[in-house]
């Protein structure tokens, strides 16, 4: 395969895999909870109600979803074999991948949980699913919020590194400012913000909110860098 082919490939999949990630997690019914006077396990349990309302949508979105972050994780492998290391940062790349391929796999577990979630609503009446069966939807919908979470943390430390040795690679113009204002400083905004929500009950949902915004920024860097590659690639050196 030609290095232009590839580029348009990895392109491709880095605008299309971000961005139907991000419509899917808008779509998805139940999402980002909300703030509930009675506290979180009763904003869980509306969630939960919410996803019994719209069980067979919930399942596709967790299908595309799954799909979506291969389209992730194959556009960055199309961007590692085209550089390579001839700018003496691949092995800052790999680096990158390799919190790519870990969190896919954390996603993974996370769309599995997701799944089991959603087969307890789609076969539970709806006036069956109080106490115990509306108690293990709930914790299923927690391990798979909870993978999220740190599987978001994974992409976004492993684009920082990815944001990191592509610096000086003239795709995007102003590729240092850029890999800066929308890499790095999303991962580490993003992964503090995920991580300290747990620690605030009374705005858990508004931190994890805030911390899934900003890490739009950093998607906005991985589409631009995909519309740089189609755009480029016929300008891409030759692969050995």
């Amino acid at each position: 395969m030609t290095s232009a082919r590839l580029g348009k490939i990895a392109g491709w999949l880095l605008v299309g895999g971000p961005l139907v990630d991000v419509l899917v997690n808008l779509l998805r019914p139940g999402n980002f909870p909300g703030e509930h006077p009675h506290g979180p396990q009763a904003a869980l349990q509306a969630v939960v109600r919410d996803l019994a309302a719209n069980d067979r949508l919930f399942h596709l979105l967790i299908d595309v979803e799954f799909l979506a972050s291969f389209g992730l994780l194959l556009g960055f492998c199309g961007v590692t074999r085209l550089l390579g290391d001839t700018d003496g940062r691949g092995h800052l790349r790999k680096m990158g991948l390799l919190f790519f391929v870990v969190a896919l796999a954390v996603r993974t577990v996370g769309a599995a949980m997701g799944f089991l979630m959603g087969t307890v609503v789609t076969f539970t009446p709806a006036e069956a699913l109080v106490e115990d069966a509306l108690d293990t939807a709930v914790m299923f919908l927690v391990m798979e919020g909870g993978l999220g979470v740190f599987a978001t943390i994974l992409i976004l430390v492993g684009g920082a590194f990815f944001a990191v040795s592509l610096m000086n690679a003239n795709l995007l113009g102003a590729d240092r400012l850029l890999a800066r204002l929308m890499g790095i400083a999303p991962a580490v905004l993003g992964s503090l913000l995920l991580l300290l929500a747990p620690f605030f009950e009374d705005s858990i949902f508004g931190l994890y909110l805030a911390g899934n915004v900003v890490t739009l920024v950093q998607v906005a860097w991985m589409i631009l860098l995909g519309a740089a590659l189609i755009r480029k690639s016929h300008t891409l050196p030759a692969m050995s």
